[in-house]
């Protein structure tokens, strides 16, 4: 597969931009080359595979020739020359060994990535096929709306000349009111003169009336202000007899207290003198007890002769 020239310097300056920003610990993956560098994968993982091993090749060398000092040490010994060789051969074979085993995880990590970058676009492929058949769907249903839309606005035309006409009958009907309505505001003002006329006619009526009013209120206010006088008057002359009475009943009130005090004291009085009565009656009483004690017993005498005259004898004869 040709690689253009253009193509191939921007995928290698890529990488090595990104191997640069990592501080070439880790190599880039094909996948952040591939997005960087804006390239298809076959192409980055083409030339990341040169890149990767111009990056791990490390020169080696490998004796094919016999060396200048096996050439000095032949005189020496020819067992040293061996060894020595030998050692050499050793040495060309674990550097060969090494890059081989570099350059196979080299094409293990190669493939690793080349795997997960294919995964990840079929992941990208899948979401771009799920957001095509999502604006499909969409665009279907924008194609349904505007089919609607359509239809709601030769509907919404339709009505609109309908009401038009609904307009043009309306404007007719405003026309005949605004005659009605010129007309009745003619008849308005002539029965607003008329009766604004009879309002002033009114108006003198009850200005004349209001005068009458006005002059029966100013004697009314006269005659209330001379019983108010007079009323005042009555109050003084009432509260003047009211403090004579209050004082003629605090005069009767002190009487009626010393009137209590002297019956009080007649009541002691006669109390005392009921007492002395009683004592007196008894001692009256034991005094005559004994005046009838001590009197002699007498014959009978004239009420005794009279319990013994005959009928017809005249009574009281001593």
């Amino acid at each position: 597969m040709e690689i253009s020239t253009d193509i191939r310097d921007r995928i290698i300056a890529t990488a090595d931009q990104l191997y640069q920003d990592a501080e070439r610990e880790r190599f880039p993956t094909v996948d952040q080359v591939r997005r960087a560098a804006r390239a298809d994968m076959n192409t980055t993982s083409s030339v990341m595979k040169e890149w990767r091993r111009q990056q791990t090749a490390a020169p080696a060398a490998v004796a094919v020739a016999v060396p200048e000092r096996v050439q000095e040490a032949m005189s020496m010994a020819l067992a040293t020359v061996w060894s020595e060789a030998q050692e050499l051969a050793n040495e060309s074979l674990t550097a060969a060994k090494q890059a081989w085993e570099t350059e196979r995880a080299d094409a293990d990590a190669m493939r690793a990535e080349l795997a997960e970058a294919y995964e990840t676009q079929a992941q990208e492929l899948e979401s771009v096929q799920q957001a095509l058949a999502e604006a499909q769907a969409t665009a279907q249903a924008n194609d349904e709306k505007q089919q609607a839309q359509a239809k709601e606005l030769a509907d919404v035309t339709a009505r609109l000349q309908e009401v038009g006409h609904r307009e043009q009958d309306a404007q007719r009907r405003i026309d005949e009111l605004r005659a009605e309505l010129a007309e009745e505001k003619t008849h308005i003002e002539q029965l607003t003169k008329q009766h604004r006329d009879e309002q002033e006619n009114t108006r003198q009526k009850h200005g004349e009336a209001l005068a009458k009013i006005q002059e029966q209120r100013d004697n009314a206010a006269q005659e209330l202000a001379t019983v108010k006088a007079r009323a005042e008057a009555q109050q003084e002359a009432a509260a003047e007899r009211q403090s004579a009475a209050q004082t003629q009943a605090d005069k009767l009130a002190a009487d009626l207290d010393n009137a209590r005090q002297s019956a009080a004291q007649a009541r002691e009085q006669a109390a005392g003198l009921a007492g002395q009565l009683e004592a007196v009656t008894a001692q009256n009483k034991e005094l005559m007890a004994a005046i009838q004690k001590a009197q002699p017993e007498k014959k009978p005498t004239a009420p005794r002769k009279r319990t013994t005259a005959k009928k017809g004898t005249t009574q009281g004869e001593d």
